[in-house]
């Protein structure tokens, strides 16, 4: 595998999808104003005074009474989230590299692996035999030159300052020595935070942190919100927390780096373009590392080393790596973990930390558990050739074959929030609507009459035209020439289904197989392949289906008939997509049953082979298949004469699919009229559920649950009527625009990745 190309290919891909999430960006983002612009008609809802909605109010008491039970915080706070996830989307998408994250405790080897990796030195990549040395964040990006250097970015002051009042919470517990600048910072010398102790050994080592920012803050600080490029000779003095080889030379400014981009060239070809992101090894003691790594693995990683060194004396499964893979399969999902992290044991052939001899008894303790991994790989990180081998490139090509499939797996979870977040939508607009039906009253019923019968008319005429006239009462008892031309096509590919004499040779010459067995094995593909050659009369009989479908919805929503294109938006949707969506809305008002009865059965109507003519194919392939005939082929000739005996093979096989194409030829011709009358009985059917339903006993007519959905939804379908009612009464113009954008935006399509 060409690996550098394949990224080159995933990294193009990746690019496609980014115009999708920036569209869900912008239209949850114009969603999320609207229901803000809904908070401050809540809010004046529960003030004395209503402001410009004060006639509202006054004529419609219920409207406002029902605007006040209106809470929105529950859709703030979701949209919140799937924003920031859908950033992460953003972000992972729009990489130009493809991110390998080393995570793990403090002193597994994952410096001397990314070491190894990108061919950075020891001064370079702090790295030092199991000691807590890694001081920042840093990310090793492989570029086309051979030379080194680094960009370095600070945190910010605020961000620094942010970082030195958690350490100051967890200590004191409180706010109470909290610091707002870095001279505040410096000024904690004199605090005497060492009583605040008390004995606590965690507290402790908190405070021995805390420390270095007090005492070294004087120097961070005139780096901080800074981005600076610094050669190659210097970057161990922002990274590392001292010198590689005098341990008592000391580093401070990794206290306020934010994070290292380290750019050098890659040794091995097979690397392109990739980044490795280190994370601080878990188990040192600055403050919050278990959540920093979270959020490394969650953003900045495609593929994530979990390195561990298992110790000489004890080599067995650490609970605190069990306890790394579950947190970071609780972040990103076990799905993504099993694609994509790998446990890496760091084998230590010789000297300080030598292993070797324990790694097949941690490797036996692994493989006895089954963990969420891609795989477990036994390396010795100090070995090149070992590390590119049987490291580097099969973790490449396994990012290289998942990783777009892991790409959508992410998408979908972010579409799941999504889905959450619309319902939420959903409930609020539900709301809404029930107060704005509130303020539907009698005059409006009666100055919309002559409309609203006049609508019902005009829709339930076109329906009953199609049925009475073009298209289906005209095709009622005629063959459907679409299924007749394709039908026509998969007969005569029956007879296609005869093979070339080489590939009968080639079968005979197999050397294991005789003359029936070679019959057997042909005829046993041409019946799947005939069968499944029919089943794609499915896609004909679903463009039939869609278009009678797409007729009655004409009927329904067009201008000029029932006009609920005004409140389905018909656009970029498909038949079924816009009757889900009606049915959807009418769900949410218990009365209008009568009318999502005919809706759904329109909606559940297909044409499918399966269900009326594959099994009458079927019938008819008896003939080649010799597991349910009586009398075998007389195949003539024996494996000496293998010439003679593909001729006599050949003559069976066409012989038997002459009979399959006859038989089914005449089974299939009286039926060609089956598509057009079962259109016309089911829109003959919806037109009598939309017109005639109801009435009984106690049940109200449909036709009268049509006048009292029509009266509710006036403001949709004659918008501008409506607009002009409400302005002649004085109401305000804002509670209309509102309302039309509450239902602008309650729709799967605002909620869907295109």
């Amino acid at each position: 595998m060409d690996i550098p190309k394949k990224i080159d290919e995933i990294i193009a891909q990746r690019r496609e999808k980014l115009p999708s999430v920036k569209q869900m960006q912008e239209c949850l983002l114009a969603a999320e104003k609207v229901v803000q612009n809904l908070d401050t008609v809540c809010q004046e809802a529960s003030s004395d005074d209503a402001g410009q909605y004060e006639n509202l109010f006054k004529q419609h008491p219920e409207t406002r009474e029902k605007i006040q039970l209106i809470n929105t915080k529950k859709f703030h706070d979701h949209y919140k989230k799937v924003q920031e996830e859908l950033q992460q989307l953003e972000n992972r998408f729009s990489r130009k590299q493809v991110h390998i994250s080393f995570v793990g405790n403090a002193g597994q080897g994952k410096s001397l692996l990314m070491q190894k990796i990108s061919g950075l030195s020891n001064d370079v990549i702090p790295s030092s035999d199991g000691e807590d040395c890694t001081g920042a964040k840093s990310i090793i990006t492989n570029k086309a030159e051979n030379t080194i250097s680094a960009e370095i970015s600070f945190y910010t002051e605020k961000e620094y300052i942010d970082i030195v009042n958690k350490y100051l919470k967890e200590i004191v517990g409180d706010n109470s020595y909290e610091v707002h600048s870095v001279e505040g910072i410096l000024k904690l010398k004199g605090k005497k935070l060492e009583s605040k102790i008390l004995d606590s050994a965690s507290k402790s080592s908190l405070y021995s942190q805390l420390e270095k920012y007090i005492e070294h803050s004087e120097e961070v600080s005139p780096f901080l919100g800074q981005t600076k490029v610094v050669p190659a000779e210097e970057i161990e003095s922002y990274v590392a927390q001292y010198h590689a080889n005098d341990h008592n030379i000391k580093y401070y400014k990794y206290l306020g780096v934010k994070v290292a981009n380290i750019l050098c060239h890659f040794p091995f070809e097979q690397c392109g373009k990739i980044v490795l992101v280190d994370t601080i090894g878990l188990g040192a003691t600055a403050l919050g590392l278990r959540e920093k790594m979270l959020e490394t693995v969650s953003n900045d990683s495609d593929v994530i080393l979990m390195m561990t060194r298992p110790e000489t004396n004890r080599p067995r499964v650490e609970q605190a790596d069990i306890d790394i893979v579950q947190s970071i399969t609780d972040k990103v999902g076990a799905e993504y973990t099993r694609q994509m992290l790998f446990w890496i044991l760091n084998r230590v052939s010789s000297g300080k930390g030598e292993n070797i001899n324990g790694i097949s008894g941690v490797l036996k303790q692994l493989n006895k558990r089954t963990y969420p991994i891609a795989g477990i790989l036994d390396i010795d990180c100090k070995d090149g050739e070992e590390v590119e081998q049987k490291l580097l490139i099969p973790v490449l090509e396994k990012l290289s074959n998942n990783l777009m499939h892991i790409d959508d797996i992410l998408m979908q979870k972010v579409q799941e929030q999504i889905d959450v977040l619309h319902s939420i939508y959903a409930e609020i607009a539900e709301k809404v609507n029930n107060a704005f039906c509130a303020s539907i009253d009698e005059d409006l019923r009666r100055e919309f009459s002559i409309k609203i019968q006049h609508t019902f008319q005009y829709m339930t005429n076109t329906v009953r035209d199609l049925y009475l006239c073009e298209p289906y009462g005209q095709m009622r008892d005629k063959d459907c020439e679409e299924l007749k031309a394709i039908m026509e096509e998969k007969l005569y590919n029956i007879l296609r289904c005869v093979p070339d004499r080489e590939t009968v040779l080639a079968l005979l010459n197999d050397g294991s197989i005789n003359q029936h067995n070679a019959y057997e094995k042909m005829t046993n593909q041409m019946r799947i392949r005939i069968i499944d050659d029919f089943l794609e009369i499915n896609v004909t009989l679903q463009k039939i289906v869609m278009k009678m479908k797409n007729d009655v919805i004409h009927c329904l929503a067009d201008k000029g008939q029932g006009r609920l294109d005004y409140l389905i938006s018909r656009e970029s949707k498909d038949a079924d997509i816009w009757i889900q969506e009606l049915i959807e809305y009418l769900e949410h008002n218990g009365r209008y049953l009568l009318l999502i009865e005919p809706l759904q059965k329109l909606l559940d109507f297909n044409l499918r082979m399966e269900s009326f003519l594959i099994y009458r194919v079927r019938a008819h392939l008896d003939v080649i298949d010799i597991s349910l005939r009586t009398q075998t082929p007389e195949i003539r000739g024996g494996l000496a004469e293998k010439e003679k005996l593909a001729d006599d093979i050949l003559f069976w096989l066409e012989d038997g699919l002459e009979t399959v194409y006859k038989e089914i030829r005449a089974e299939m011709e009286p039926l060609y009229s089956y598509p057009n009358s079962a259109l016309w009985a089911v829109v003959k059917d919806f037109y009598d559920r939309i017109v005639y339903s109801g009435g009984q006993e106690d049940q109200e007519d449909v036709k009268t649950i049509w006048r009292y959905f029509y009266e509710d939804i006036i403001p949709y379908v004659w918008r501008e009527d409506y607009k002009a009612y409400q302005l002649k009464k004085g109401m305000a113009l804002e509670w209309n625009t509102l309302i039309e954008n509450i239902h602008k935006y309650n729709n799967k399509e605002t909620f869907s990745f295109h």
